[in-house]
This record gives C-alpha cells, sequence and structure tokens, in this order.
C-alpha cells in the first residue's frame, strides 16, 4: 500500500498450467489496471477489469510467470451511478482503516528510520522498587551510567552510580545484584512481521501523550508451545505520521522464578542532536521511558519489583560513539550487555583483559549483619549480630535457600519457585528466636502485671502457592508452632501459667499487585493439641480453654513515587477473628500482623481492629534517607474494655551508606496515643561480602 495515495502494487505468480490469470478483489473501489515495470517505474495500462457488488474483478491474457500489478482507487465522483456503489462507497467512508493497512505503514516509517540511525548513546536511570507483602516499606535500588545501541548489535548498559533508597553507594565496586529476568521472548510484537505467531485487531482510536492515535490490540494466534514465551498486549500508533506513541505487553508462557512481566514503553521525538524534537517525520523516535511490574517468587513469598527505565541525553549518529563504548569498556564501571537470554553482566576476561559476556553469574550472596532490637517487652537491647547466606539457584536445581543466623535469631528458607516442575512455587520457613519476651495485658487502663508470663514461639511453615493470570497469587500454608511459657518476675504466685503445647495453623491467602495498587485478604484456621484453663482463681474462674479460634483479615495499599526520590504511601487493613483469646488476638508490636510504630510486642490486643499506615519519604541530597511514617488503627476488645479504642504511633526510617559496601538502618517508633508508652527501635547494619 503506498501511504500517499493509497494505490496499490500487487505481486502475482502465474499457475503454470495456464497462460493468463483471472483475479477478484473485495473492494469495488480499484480502477486503472496495469503492468508495473520496477526497473523503470513505466506502466503499461490493462483492459478487461469490471466492477460487480461482490468487488473489482480483472482478467489478463498472456501474462509472465511472474509480474507486477498496479491499482489505482476510485474517487466517489468517478463511482457515481454504478449499480449498488453509492451505499458501499457510505460504508466504506465511515469504515475505519484495515488494521493490516495500519500496521504496514507504521512498519514503513520505521524501516525508514532505520535506516537513518545507526547509534545512539544516552544516560539511563534504572530503577528498581521491590515490595515483599502488603505494606507499603520497599526497597529501591537505583543505578545509573551509560547506554550504548548500534544497529543490528546488542545494546550494552554501563552502571556507574548506585543508590539504596535514593542515597549514594559509597563503595567503589557497585555490587553484581542476582538478575532474575524473565525469558526472552521468542517473537516479538513490535518487530511487525505478519508471521502466524501474532494476531492483531483494531479497536479504535484515543488520545495518548497529546496525539491522536489508532489503538491496536495483539496476542498469539496459539497458545505458546512449553519452553516458548510470547506477549499480549496493545500498541498505540500515531494516526497522522504512524509511528509509535507506546506499548504496552504481558509476558505469556513465563516459567522458574519469574511469574509476571508486564511492560509499558512510551517513545519520544528527537533531533539529530538528542534534544526534544516536533512530531514530524524527520525526527527520531526513541523509547526513551519504560515502566514495568514484574512479580517474583522468592523463597516462597511474592516478590513484586517496580521497575522504570529513564533515558537522557541522547547522543544519535555521534563520531565519538565507538570511542566512549570502548573507554566505558575498559573503565572499572559494571557493564551488561541485553544478549538473546536477557542481560547478562560483562567482565574482563582472565587471558586478554577485555570485556566478555559473563553466562553464569555466582547465585550466592554473603552478608555480614549486625545491629540491635529493643522495645520494653524485652529486659535489655537484644543484639542482632550474625551472617545472612543467600542462593537463589542452589547447587544448579533452581532451589532457593536462605540462611540467617544472629546471635539469638536464627531463620532458614528453603523454596521452589516450580515445585516438581509445575506451576506451583513451594517453601519451607524456620525461624526461632532464643529469648523470651515479656507477654502483658490490659485490664482497662491498668497493666495487669500479676499476669505477665514469658513466652517462646518457635515455628516452622509450609507453604504452596500457585499464580492465578499474571497479577494474582494464591497461597496455602500450614504452620507448626511450639507454644512455650513461663514465670515473668511480677507474676503473680497463683496465677495459673498456660499449658505448653503445640499449635497447628492453616491459612489460605491471596494477593493481586498491578500498577503500585496491592490487594490481600486472608482467612486462617488454628487448632490447639493441648490447652487447659488458665489465668487469676477468682469469681470470673480461670480462662476457658478454647482448643481452636479462627483469623480473618484484607488490606489495600498504594505507592505514588515522586520525582527526587520522594514517596508517598497508603494503606488500609481490616482484621477480625472468632473464639480468640488472649495468646490468640490481634497485637500491635513491631513484628506483629497490625503494627503501630512504637507500640511494644505482647502488650496491646484486640479482637477486631481497623488500621491505616501513611508515609512519606525523600532524600537529603543522596547521603541520608528518610521516612515519616503514622499508624492508627482502631481496636476492640471485650476483655480488655476496649470500643473502638484509638492507637497510633509516629516513627522514622531511615537509610545510611557507609564505607566498605556497608547499609545502616534505622527504624524507631513511638506511641502518641492509646494505653502504651515508650518506644522501639531497630538498628541494622548489612555488609556484603561477595
Amino acid at each position: 500500500v503506498r501511504g500517499d495515495d493509497l494505490s496499490l502494487r500487487v505481486v502475482v505468480k502465474r499457475p503454470p498450467d495456464q497462460t493468463g490469470v483471472n483475479l477478484e478483489f473485495s473492494s469495488g473501489q480499484l480502477t486503472s489496471p496495469a503492468l508495473f515495470d520496477p526497473a523503470t517505474g513505466e506502466a503499461s495500462p490493462l483492459f478487461g477489469g469490471s466492477r460487480a457488488r461482490s468487488g473489482y474483478k480483472l482478467a489478463i491474457a498472456d501474462t509472465p510467470a511472474a509480474f507486477l500489478l498496479r491499482l489505482e482507487r476510485a474517487g466517489v465522483g468517478d463511482l457515481a451511478g454504478v449499480e449498488g456503489v453509492e451505499e458501499r462507497v457510505l460504508v466504506e467512508g465511515t469504515r475505519a482503516m484495515p488494521v493490516e493497512e495500519i500496521l504496514r505503514r507504521l512498519q514503513a516509517v520505521e524501516d525508514a528510520q532505520a535506516r537513518r540511525l545507526l547509534t545512539y548513546s544516552a544516560v539511563n536511570t534504572t530503577s528498581m522498587r521491590f515490595q515483599v507483602g502488603g505494606s507499603v516499606q520497599s526497597i529501591d535500588a537505583t543505578f545509573r551510567g551509560a547506554f550504548f545501541f548500534r544497529r543490528g548489535q546488542p545494546a550494552d548498559w554501563a552502571w556507574e552510580e548506585f543508590l539504596v533508597n535514593g542515597v549514594r553507594w559509597r563503595s567503589k565496586r557497585i555490587p553484581q545484584i542476582p538478575l532474575l529476568q524473565p525469558e526472552k521472548a521468542s517473537a516479538l510484537p513490535v518487530e511487525i512481521t505478519f508471521t502466524r505467531d501474532y494476531r492483531y485487531s483494531l479497536r479504535g482510536t484515543a488520545l495518548v501523550e497529546g496525539r491522536d492515535c489508532w489503538v491496536v490490540d495483539f496476542g498469539p494466534a496459539v497458545r505458546p508451545e512449553p519452553g516458548r514465551t510470547l506477549f499480549q498486549g496493545t500498541v498505540w500508533i500515531d494516526r497522522e505520521l504512524y509511528t509509535r506513541v507506546r506499548t504496552r505487553g504481558i509476558q505469556l508462557g513465563l516459567e522458574g522464578e519469574v511469574q509476571s512481566n508486564e511492560e509499558a514503553i512510551t517513545y519520544s521525538p528527537v533531533d539529530a542532536a538528542g534534544g526534544p524534537a516536533a512530531w514530524q517525520l524527520d525526527s527520531f523516535f526513541l523509547p526513551l521511558r519504560l515502566v514495568g511490574q514484574q512479580q517474583l517468587s522468592l523463597l516462597g513469598n511474592t516478590t513484586v519489583v517496580e521497575r522504570e527505565v529513564l533515558l537522557s541525553n541522547v547522543a544519535i549518529n555521534a563520531p565519538e560513539f565507538e570511542a566512549r563504548r570502548d573507554a566505558m569498556l575498559a573503565s572499572p564501571a559494571t557493564m551488561l550487555r541485553d544478549t538473546d537470554k536477557g542481560l547478562r553482566y560483562l567482565v574482563a576476561d582472565d587471558d586478554t583483559g577485555e570485556r566478555v559476556v559473563q553466562e553464569e553469574l555466582d547465585p550466592t550472596r554473603l552478608f555480614l549483619a549486625g545491629g540491635a532490637f529493643y522495645d520494653e517487652s524485652f529486659d535489655f537491647p537484644v543484639p542482632l549480630v550474625g551472617i545472612n547466606w543467600f542462593s537463589y539457584d542452589w547447587k544448579g536445581t533452581g532451589t532457593q535457600v536462605n540462611a540467617f543466623f544472629a546471635g539469638p535469631l536464627l531463620t532458614l528458607n528453603v523454596a521452589s519457585p516450580t515445585l516438581l516442575g509445575s506451576k506451583f512455587t513451594g517453601g519451607v520457613d524456620v525461624v526461632g528466636f532464643a529469648i523470651a519476651g515479656t507477654d502483658s495485658i490490659f485490664r482497662g487502663d491498668r497493666e495487669a502485671v500479676e499476669e505477665d508470663v514469658k513466652a517462646l514461639r518457635p515455628n516452622i511453615d509450609v507453604n504452596i502457592g500457585r499464580p492465578i493470570g499474571n497479577f494474582f497469587v494464591l497461597d496455602l500454608e500450614y504452620s507448626l508452632r511450639w507454644n512455650k511459657f513461663r514465670r515473668a518476675e511480677d507474676t503473680a504466685v497463683d496465677f495459673v501459667l498456660p499449658t505448653d503445647h503445640l499449635s497447628h495453623s492453616f491459612t489460605l491467602s491471596g494477593r493481586y499487585n498491578r500498577k503500585g495498587y496491592r490487594l490481600r485478604a486472608f482467612g486462617r484456621e488454628v487448632l490447639r493439641d493441648q490447652w487447659e484453663p488458665w489465668g487469676l482463681p477468682g469469681p470470673a474462674d480461670l480462662e476457658p480453654a478454647l482448643d481452636s479460634y479462627s483469623k480473618w483479615g484484607a488490606g489495600v495499599a498504594k505507592v505514588w513515587h515522586l520525582p527526587k526520590f520522594q514517596k508517598i504511601g497508603a494503606e488500609i487493613e481490616y482484621f477480625g477473628g472468632r473464639d480468640l483469646d488472649r495468646f490468640s488476638k490481634y497485637e500491635f508490636g513491631f513484628f506483629s500482623e497490625v503494627r503501630v510504630h512504637g507500640y511494644r510486642s505482647d502488650r496491646v490486643r484486640a479482637e477486631e481492629a481497623y488500621a491505616t499506615h501513611l508515609s512519606y519519604g525523600l532524600g537529603f541530597g543522596e547521603l541520608f534517607r528518610l521516612d515519616l511514617v503514622g499508624d492508627a488503627a482502631w481496636a476492640t476488645d471485650r476483655e480488655s474494655k476496649l470500643e473502638s479504642e484509638f492507637l497510633a504511633g509516629v516513627g522514622l526510617v531511615g537509610t545510611v551508606t557507609g564505607p566498605f559496601s556497608t547499609v545502616l538502618n534505622i527504624d524507631i517508633g513511638f506511641p502518641v496515643a492509646g494505653p502504651d508508652s515508650g518506644f522501639s527501635a531497630l538498628i541494622a547494619i548489612l555488609k556484603l561480602f561477595r
């Protein structure tokens, strides 16, 4: 299809057993057939064409074995008076352009740009925000450096700067983070080839980035075979210039730890000098912004990674391109290459010293951890000094293992993102804490110290998960917990301790994550193997022995990322239950299901609670970062005489990077409303060894 006048060029192959051809076209608006010579551009008119209600017919005698046919389109005036044509012209005038024609024009424009665009370089800023669970807190990693593109060659990325939560990494060496990424798609829809891999449909038009666009949906023509991934999504094409304005796609057929991958790419016009340009065909249209979300299965939990890539300071066909790229390859900067298997690190060869693609990356990481935790449920600050060892591919099996030992705390996690080669995930978690905290209770506004209990609760969790679609995960977890109780310093002599016992917990939960929104809900049933009446003897007798109870809850959270590493987060939660007692109710401490900053563990309890959390984070010149956190909860508990009691706390969460590849995190909270007082604090230092 020729873009300026919509005339057609048709390649015709004559059947070998015939001397001529009989052609039929579905459009009745065709006219002026001619044999076209592509070498000279001359056209020889043909006769024998006729219009009919079914379209346009053309009979040609004595033709070559193969030839090029030219056809023009008749105007409305030329068709007037032809039987059945007036009505057909009216319909054709309101019908949208065929999707095949739109894509052919897009392909022609992009082919023309590809011939002009030999190289371009830019400064890339890659941000990855790791979100575990449904809270508004996250770990942000940002890389900055040069980007090099050569036509027909894989792109190279340089990471010259590294920021943790917006704070600049002070060590010279940028750590090699694990490259957990989806498989490369077997066929990319952006390379419009009209193969059998994809089908395309025109949805309509829309205004995108201030441009009037065709909206074209694409998807696999057939279900992807095992081990083969394809995309499904939408491309927005400028209706005037037929350039790409935006694409958005979801990758299908993924396997391994990457459960879903969604990417949206925005294209912008730049001039030959790399600056912003007008929307016209002599500009260059480049993918300057990518926003994506990946859902990973890490250690049996769903981790959401929000990714954003920005390209700035673009230089097109610069004469110093090769010199700049060679200088970067010779520098100590961390570099990566976009290969057929995804991003791979470029490392110096031991023999030649030149950079080569590192096909296999060491899957293990070793950290030194140090710090302390304190709230008034413990008699003294709890030291946390030890090591953390992590492998995302233990012995090449794909199994993920994490072991953390820090003084009294021991955790071990073993998980498989593809349990027995299936779509299910599975994992086992072991958690032990050797220091018993004081479990307290309020009677009205008074803390009943005579009922204080020391408690230890090590547990083992076994979980199985299954992603459903691209953004939802369903999990089933079984937890076995050993509950051991002993007297505290102020416990009354006649207080009957709860029975040491094993509890069996079954939890079904679901999580939905997309576009910064996180929705979650859970239901839990708990059985105790033995549970006797406990408490202070008196007129009310001992507390009843409830050998089973139920808990449930739901929450929604949203995070907004602003310029200069600012971030606003909001979360709303609800928690309820049935047959809850002192040792099964909801708490509000640092490691509790419902957290209010500053509240101590095992002290204030509720049978039902509504909670909200707000946070605002900002960086100070890339030197340190502070997050201001506000928590509020409305707690109801008949035993403690709480009726929608307002609990509130504020917190400061800070991040500072230090020398020798260290990161310091501080989390301090203070209660500001409700029955609790005091403060809680966690200070942690993490050092990367390898």
